[in-house]
């Protein structure tokens, strides 16, 4: 329908030219001396008009030609930026292929194409992380110093991937200068405090560790479960590293959070510590302190080794035997009643305690323990069976 109207409005402006023309008996005189030029006024409008046209066809050809150089240039840089994208698209499908040969070659190629600040990082930093998987650490540390050059020294990009294939290579001083840079550009980098924290571990900087674990568990960066793990990894490494008077110790105890004093490994390196120095009332105290919140059958266990005497020990049976009330099938907690039994020389109701402690599961030190009395209690025979039975248990552990 669209067509048929220019053909009829082509039709109908034909007819009315040619109408213009027979009714037009004009005439232009043109004077270029020495000569006079008469012609029909028809005639010089079509000439006029092919003029018009002839001058606008050159002017386009002149401006055409003179904007065809930065046409090709503009062309060429086109056909680098397509050419290196389809570069970087198949060297990420090689990297996350495992083809990390392969990823590195069209990397680099494409890292050479790219003529924008982004496409070289992006490119560069992959061809980087390919050459580290290959363990080739000399051709990624030369993409880092490239990168370097084009891109200087404040790229924050550029430093997180530094510090942390440096970490993977356990270069802990390039690593923390990597980190050092990130951090000045991005103070509260979640993933920089990650890496810090990594990095801090196998330092084995323990208070650097529970800084960072306080700040991304303030951030909920990890969860509360995952914090809580970690800064008990973290005391009990600070704890180890540092000996401590009975004082020092007492003051750093009791700055531990409640979770922590309840934490088993630390409440038994901490027991530990206070019966070397003489103190096994304060060793009951924290015992008795975690267990009464968080249950733990070594804690129990370590309960009837620490020595105490008179009234102490006596108290000390009567608290595991209430202990027994809500956990009769522990037995661990009835080990320790029965060494307390035994200590208090109450040999029946140790035995009997013992005996429970095996019937639950049988263990190589609650076979010791029990042929031990026996032996006290010259029953020799009966004694060297618990033996046999403990040496076997141990030999079954070992291997």
């Amino acid at each position: 329908m669209k067509a048929l109207g220019w053909i009829i409005g082509l039709f109908a402006l034909a007819v009315g030219l040619t109408l213009f023309a027979r009714l037009n008996t004009g005439y232009a005189l043109l004077f270029v001396p020495p000569w006079r030029i008469e012609v029909s006024l028809n005639a010089f409008v079509i000439a006029l008009l092919l003029l018009v046209l002839v001058l606008f066809g050159a002017l386009r050809l002149v401006v055409e030609l003179g904007g065809l150089p930065e046409r090709v240039r503009t062309y060429r840089a086109d056909r680098r930026r397509r050419a290196s994208v389809e570069l970087e698209r198949e060297a990420r499908i090689a990297f996350f292929e495992g083809r990390y040969q392969r990823a590195e070659r069209l990397a680099a190629d494409a890292f050479t194409a790219s003529a924008d600040p982004a496409s070289y990082a992006v490119n560069g930093l992959l061809a980087a992380r390919a050459a580290h998987a290959m363990r080739d650490f000399a051709k990624r540390d030369h993409y880092f110093e490239r990168l370097r050059g084009k891109l200087g020294p404040r790229h924050l990009a550029l430093a997180m991937t530094m510090a942390e294939l440096y970490l993977d290579e356990r270069r802990y001083d390039d690593a923390d200068r990597a980190l050092g840079e990130a951090r000045e550009l991005s103070p509260k980098l979640t993933a920089a405090l990650k890496l810090e924290l990594r990095l801090r571990q196998r330092e084995g900087n323990p208070e650097a560790v529970i800084r960072l674990v306080d700040q991304l568990a303030k951030s909920e960066a990890i969860d509360a479960q995952q914090a809580r793990r970690l800064r008990i990894q973290a005391q009990l490494e600070a704890f180890s590293l540092k000996p401590r008077t009975l004082k020092e110790l007492k003051d750093w105890w009791s700055k531990l959070s409640d979770h922590e004093r309840a934490a088993p490994p630390l409440v038994l390196a901490v027991a530990d510590a206070f019966r070397a120095h003489g103190a096994p009332e304060l060793a009951r105290e924290a015992i008795e302190e975690a267990l009464a919140s968080n249950w733990s059958g070594e804690l129990a266990e370590r309960y009837g080794t620490l020595g105490l005497e008179g009234e102490a020990a006596t108290s000390q049976l009567q608290q595991a035997e209430a202990w027994l009330k809500s956990h009769p099938h522990d037995h661990l907690l009835l080990l320790t009643l029965g060494r307390l039994c035994c200590a208090r020389g109450l040999w029946g109701k140790a035995q009997t305690y013992l005996e429970a402690s095996l019937a639950v599961e049988p263990t190589a030190i609650a076979h010791a323990e029990l042929a031990e009395l026996l032996e006290s209690l010259d029953r020799h025979e009966d004694a060297a069976r618990h033996f046999r039975a403990s040496l076997a248990l141990a030999l079954a552990t070992t291997r």
